[in-house]
């Protein structure tokens, strides 16, 4: 009996990371489709997103935090890993959401206008680090604002 309860815990310890890699590699999965349709992204987001070293931070569905590192030049991404949640990389953007929303942007037929959704209900939180980050994302918002004020 000890044997199989320990066997048993052994094979749930194994599993425990299966979500967040998951969702990394639904990420992963992604970046080449991405990368791919850059060209398509609106000029307010690759000024947002252009040369970025972000930090996404997301909730997984066990409630388990994921540390994701992304970097961004020219709006493509050029690096994408799992990392510690205590790792220093000097990120210029920090990007919090839950798996949920996550996934929804991902299936979404409109990624950008679901993206806007979510964070404009907090779903999807984006916190500049540093001034010129700040700077950036303020200006970026103010035009991504007007611009769905026009339907753009």
């Amino acid at each position: 009996m000890k044997k199989r309860l320990v066997i048993l815990v052994l094979l749930m310890a194994m599993l425990m990371p299966i979500a967040s890699a998951d969702i990394v590699n639904d990420l992963e999965n992604d970046v080449d489709e991405y990368n791919a349709n850059v060209a398509a992204v609106p000029s307010y987001l690759v000024t947002l997103l252009g040369d970025e070293t972000i930090k996404l931070v997301i909730v997984d569905d066990d409630g388990d935090e994921v540390y994701i590192k992304a970097v961004t030049e020219d709006a493509v991404i050029t690096s994408f890993e799992e990392v510690d949640d205590d790792e220093d990389f000097g990120a210029t953007m920090v990007v919090g959401a839950n798996e949920f929303t996550v996934r929804s942007v991902l299936r979404s037929s409109d990624p950008l206008s679901e993206f806007t959704a979510a964070k404009d209900n907090g779903e999807i939180v984006v916190e500049p680090v540093g001034v010129t980050s700040t700077v950036k994302y303020t200006v970026a918002s103010v035009v991504m604002d007007v611009t769905s004020l026009f339907g753009f």
